[in-house]
């Protein structure tokens, strides 16, 4: 929503509503805006902030009033409370790259008082967590945690960091092209449109305010150690803008810059939308006629084996949401399709995301629980408490996942029970995996009995029956 107001009034409705529709049509942004992450409150914290600096950089003389300041400070120091300091750096490497690029001087944005003021409140709003949090005896702790995750995450191991998720310098800008798919695509156009300078006029300062964070995220977790997926997440609101401004602020028609920048983001289009129905309706075939994907099918990692298989197999006996699906592919690249041929950049704008939405919505919506539903444990539970009634259950070793689902007394299987077996007479199940069968005592292993198979993937466990003391004497 933040995405689509200040879109909305920095470069028009059409463009904050692509905008809206490019973001959650985003895999990367939308696998996890349903998921509790700091990362994802920062991100939201951190844009309404980028947000509310906009207008005090553009309107100097006017300034930011003071109720804009108190929003500012409020959403600036609420994100110091999610990551740290590194709020603060993102947000002012972000201010000072659009300051370069629209060929002014950061110093002369230091030198006023509303820069100071939200920096103010903010530490002010923070200090109201970690002074409290430094004074209450566990500083030594606390403190060790606060600079691991803010310099020591940041620095290589070298140099005295913690070298924890050390990864490439690329990595960031791999993730983030691999996550924007298939909008990443059209970043070669935006690139040759900016070089060209074929925007609109008007367009051109809001397009370079959105592209600085989108820089700034990308040099800031390049250059550190550390490096997760989840750190993309603040480029991505910027980077939907640019791909909706594509379609609103790049007219055709004008001088050549503006025709062959459009003609690059038509065909462009025209080339996903083509892509994703050729792909869907290619899988449909290979699913519906039981044809292998042969070596490519072979080495997928068991994951991603299941998602490819839940996916051919919804596309083959498709049922509702596959079906929507199938049509709103279809329909996109109608959309698409015949607004290049009307010279319409808008209605082709809406076609592509109408792709991007509705593969965004099938796989987080309907893949991906289907996949963890086919790991998860919840419904092994209910049948191992269903078939053992009041008899008692052990784990053979901690399954936190198991105790979640099955609820209290099933603790780990006794040293005693697991040397020998039960004694006679009990009643006595045991909740294992293949591997950890493996680390019993031979008698118990070999004589346990098999009673419930969870057939999860990925090794799920069994229910087993375990021997008694007088089976293994006789």
């Amino acid at each position: 929503m933040l995405v689509l107001e200040w879109t909305t009034q920095a470069l028009g409705l059409a463009t904050g509503w692509l905008a809206f529709f490019f973001l959650i049509g985003s895999y990367a942004f939308a696998s996890r805006a349903t998921t509790a992450l700091t990362d994802m409150l920062m991100s939201l914290l951190l844009f309404a902030v980028y947000g509310f600096v906009y207008p005090a950089l553009e309107l100097r003389a006017i300034g930011m009033s003071r109720r804009r300041v108190a929003g500012a400070g409020l959403l600036l120091g609420l994100a110091l409370l999610t990551k740290g300091p590194v709020v603060i750096v993102l947000l002012g490497m972000s201010v000072a790259i659009y300051l370069l690029l629209t060929r002014r001087k950061p110093s002369a944005v230091i030198a006023r008082a509303w820069p100071w003021a939200i920096f103010t409140i903010a530490a002010v709003i923070a200090a109201g967590w970690y002074i409290p949090a430094f004074a209450v005896g566990r500083t030594n702790d606390l403190a060790g945690v606060f600079l691991s995750e803010n310099f020591g995450h940041f620095m290589p191991a070298g140099m005295g960091g913690t070298g924890e998720a050390a990864r490439p310098f690329y990595y960031i800008a791999m993730r983030l092209l691999g996550g924007a798919l298939p909008l990443t695509l059209l970043l070669p156009t935006i690139a040759i449109a900016l070089w060209r300078s074929a925007f609109d006029t008007t367009a051109r300062k809001p397009i370079a305010f959105m592209l600085a964070m989108v820089l700034a995220v990308l040099l800031f977790f390049s250059l550190a150690s550390a490096k997760r997926d989840d750190y993309i997440l603040p480029a991505l609101p910027p980077l939907a803008i640019l791909f909706a401004a594509l379609f609103t602020a790049l007219p055709a028609g004008g001088d050549g810059r503006r025709n062959s920048a459009a003609l690059i983001r038509d065909l462009t289009s025209v080339a996903i939308t083509s892509l994703m129905l050729i792909g869907t309706v290619g899988l449909i075939v290979i699913a519906r006629e039981g044809l292998s994907l042969g070596g490519f099918g072979a080495r997928l990692q068991s994951s991603d084996a299941s998602y490819a298989t839940i996916f051919a197999h919804g596309l083959a006996h498709p049922t509702l949401p596959f079906i929507v699906f199938e049509a709103a592919i279809v329909i996109g690249a109608i959309i698409t399709l015949a607004g290049v041929r009307r010279g319409a950049a808008l209605s082709v704008g809406a076609g592509l995301a109408v792709v991007c939405v509705a593969g965004s919505v099938l796989w987080n919506g309907v893949v991906r629980p289907l996949e963890a539903r086919s790991r998860s444990q919840v419904a092994f539970a209910a049948q191992v408490r269903s078939l053992t009634g009041s008899s008692r259950v052990y784990v053979a070793y901690f399954d936190p996942e198991f105790a979640w689902y099955y609820g209290p007394g099933a603790p780990p299987l006794p040293a005693a029970i697991a040397a020998v077996g039960a004694f006679a007479g009990q009643h006595v199940y045991m909740v294992a995996r293949p591997r950890e069968l493996d680390r019993l005592a031979p008698p118990v292993r070999q004589r346990a009995r098999l009673m419930l198979d969870s057939k999860l993937l990925g090794g799920g466990p069994g229910l087993y029956e375990v021997p008694e003391r007088s089976a293994q004497k006789r």
